[in-house]
Parts: C-alpha cells; structure tokens; sequence
C-alpha cells in the first residue's frame, strides 16, 4: 500500500476516531471554554467524514491477532448509515451549546466513541462491552440535573440496562462455551447453541425499547433535559438494533420469526399507547417503541433498509425531541409520517416493495398520533443546529429512487386520512405500563418465551 495513503485507507483511519474522542473528551474535563466545543465537533467531525467516505469495506481482528481471541471489526454499508447518523445526531447536540460542565461535555465525547466502536464491532463481546460503557453514560446523562424524576428515571434505565446486560452476557458465555470463539464472522462456521442466541436476542431487544421490554424508555425520554433526549432518541436507542443486525444472519429461522412477531406487536402497540399521549416526550417516547417495531420488520426484508430506516428514525427523532419550533416539529412530524421527499417517505418504500399493506397501514396509524405533535405552544423560530438534521431527512432523496406515482399517492392520502382522524377523534389515555415491576416481568416473561421458543422449534 501507498505509505502516503495509509492513513487515508488503513484500518488506522478507521479506529482514529475513537482515539480522537477520547482524547479530546478528556482534555475537556479540564476546559470551560467554550471553543472547545469547536475544536471538538471540528476534528471529530473531519475524521468521521473521511472514514465514511473513503474507508473501503473492511473486516479485521484488531492487533493481527486470530479471530478466535481477538476483537473482530468490521465496515461496511450498515456501518455507514449508523455511523453517518452518530454523526450528525451528535453534532446537532454538540452545537446548541448547552450551559453544561465539563464533565458533561466529555461524556459526550466518551458516548461518540462507545457508539462509533460499537458500529464497527462484529464481536459478541465487544458490542456487549460498547453497549455497557453506551448505557453507563447515558445514565449519567439523564441523571443530571439532579431532579429526583430525572435520578429516578436514571436509576430505573440501570437497573433495566444491568439486567439485559447480565443476560446478554450469561449468552455469550454459552455461544463461547459451545463454539469456543466470538468473532461473528467465525460464529458463521459454528454450530451455535440456540439457547444463549436467544439470551442475547433478548438483552438487544431491551436496549432496543421494544414495547413490553421499554419500562426505561418513558421517563428516561420525558424526563431528561432536551438535548439529552435527542442523544437517547437520536444516539442510544440504535445500540440494540445494530446488534440485532450484526446477529441476524446467525439466528435461527425460529428466533428470525419470532423477531418478526416482536417487531409487529411492538409497531402497532407503541401506536396505540401513542394515540392516547398529550404530553410531547411521551408521545415521541411510545412512538420509539414503534418505530423500533418497525425495524425490525424491515429487517426481514434486508439488513440494510434495516439501517436506512434507523438512519431515518435516528435524525426525525433528534428533530422532534428538539422542540425547537413549528419548522423542525413540522418537518420531523411529516418526515415521520412519510411524506415524500423526506426521510421517512424513502423508509416506508423498502417496506412497501415487498409488503406494500403493511407499509400503508404504518403510515396511517403513525400519522394518527403525529397529529398531536402540533401543540399550539409551539413557535415560529429556527435556529442553526437544526440545520444537520434536516439535511439528513431531505438527503435520501438524493440516494434513493422515489416510489411508483400510484403508491407516492397512496401514501399522500393515507397520511392526510391519518392526520385528519388524530385532530378529529379523541382518544383515551391507556396509561403507563410501563413501571418497573412491570418492566422486569415483562422481560423475565419474554426470556421464558425465547427459551420455549427455541427448545419447541
């Protein structure tokens, strides 16, 4: 190789990143200036951009030791679209310049580089060591403030996290046990045990905020400060989904199905729950969990509308939970609904192709609940670090090709049925399921599901 171009296409470039966020994330606990924030959101973003975009796809064991006891990384296309988002979620948060310390502002740095190695893992136990220093931090995030909400919701995400995080890990020591390696793309040659797969599909689908196992999505979301928000909605929440794609393709068929069944209970219940919300967050919050049923139907269809689609999630979210005015409500709002040429009308199209009534229904029962995102404390206002998000929204349309003239309209009126029905129809408050007695049951109860599910099939 080019000795001149190493540094542009080696796997140096790639784990750069992490190595600059950390720095700079420390280096940060010592500075109130703000100029950091530049220095930081600069430098981070540079280097991020040139690995997007000129990093080939690669997959290698960090330090050239074997696969079978080394850490295993991995770009590629799905990589690109979580880390493209990563991007430009962070950036947003990092330029509305919030009056937080240090300390904050280096977490922030620390949480870019969890989710960056993280989105380039393709090693149980390195997405399972990510995963804890991701949920680590955001503890700290919604913690602070020092509301007794917002520590409480903080201690409820925990505990939550520990418990899917212990399961997690209890099933990668049977995987290892069994197979005697970590590595996914060796795990591909092995015969697996079912069991720990379904442990560890579990523990993802937590971090996921699929409904039923989300008992710390509701408060972790309404109750922290708004930049926080955008970071669990925009940043955290695509920690499961991305493992759950990495994992795939060495699930067996009967975990793939039942994947499926989650993802369509959790689409249609998050919904629901939804429809009865007043409060902003709350509503943005059940709508995760529906929108997180949503990926993993698109899953079924290929790994990487899978990405595209929490690509589109990730920025509409961050958009919303900014609440910054009636401009970024609006296009968050619609964006979610599907309306073309934004985001979330290129994310129901791979949906759409190869189930395109489940693609409409979607669209209808979101715009239901979008109609009451428009309240009328809304403003006319904009402000600059709005700017990446929408971009991100407008720029599938540049990527992807729009859908047939007869299905484009099918969605238009689809969503102005669905707006119109959510501002004329009131519907009733179902209530908060989920507490945390309620959450713990509801997680034992779906570990119990995955073991039977595996010892039947």
């Amino acid at each position: 190789m080019n000795s001149d171009l190493f540094w542009l296409n080696g796997h140096n470039m790639l784990l750069l990143p992490i190595l600059i966020a950390v720095i700079l994330g420390t280096l940060r606990l010592f500075t109130k200036n703000r100029w950091m924030n530049w220095i930081e959101l600069l430098s981070m973003a540079f280097f991020t951009v040139i690995v997007l975009f000129f990093q080939r796809p690669a997959i290698f064991v960090v330090g050239g030791w074997s696969s079978a006891i080394g850490v295993e990384v991995k770009y590629d296309s799905i990589s690109f679209w979580f880390i493209f988002s990563l991007l430009i979620v962070w950036s947003s948060v990092k330029m509305r310049f919030e009056k937080w310390e240090p300390s904050i502002e280096s977490m922030l740095d620390y949480l870019f580089a969890s989710m960056y190695a993280l989105f380039i893992s393709n090693d149980l136990f390195n997405i399972y060591v990510t995963i804890e220093l991701t949920s680590l931090i955001s503890f700290l995030l919604v913690g602070h403030g020092k509301k007794p909400s917002r520590v409480w919701a903080a201690l409820k995400y925990m505990l939550l996290s520990a418990v899917a995080l212990n399961t997690y890990l209890f099933g990668t020591l049977i995987v290892y046990y069994g197979t005697g390696v970590l590595a996914l793309g060796a795990l591909k040659l092995e015969k697996i045990p079912e069991f720990g797969l379904a442990l560890i599909l579990t523990a993802l689908l937590v971090k996921s905020g699929i409904l039923g196992l989300s008992a710390w999505i509701v408060d972790a979301y309404s109750k922290s400060e708004t930049p926080v928000s955008m970071v669990l909605s925009g940043i955290v929440v695509n920690a499961g989904i991305f493992a759950i794609i990495r994992i795939y393709d060495i699930l067996p068929s009967n975990l793939k199905t039942l994947v499926l069944v989650i993802g369509i209970i959790s689409t249609f219940g998050g919904a629901i729950y939804a429809f009865g919300e007043k409060n902003f967050k709350r509503i943005l919050a059940f709508s995760t969990t529906s929108q997180m049923g949503i990926s993993l139907i698109v899953l079924g269809v290929s790994p990487i509308a899978a990405a595209i689609y929490a690509f589109f999630h990730s920025n509409t979210k961050a958009l919303l939970f900014s609440k910054n005015g009636k401009i970024s409500t609006t296009i968050g709002a619609l964006s979610l609904a599907g309306m073309p040429p934004l985001a979330g009308y290129f994310a129901k199209i791979a949906i759409g192709e190869s189930h395109p009534m489940v693609s409409i229904l979607i669209t209808f029962v979101t715009s239901v609940y979008v109609a009451n995102l428009f309240g009328p404390d809304l403003k006319w206002k904009f402000s600059p670090f709005e700017i990446p998000l929408e971009f991100a929204i407008l720029s599938l349309m540049f990527l992807i090709p729009f859908g047939g003239v007869m299905y484009t309209t099918e969605i238009l009126a689809t969503i102005a049925i669905g707006i119109l029905v959510g501002k004329r129809i009131s519907f009733p408050n179902f209530g908060d399921p989920f507490e945390l007695e309620e959450g713990l049951a509801y997680q034992m109860a779906f570990l119990a599901i995955a073991a039977l599910t595996v010892v039947k099939w």
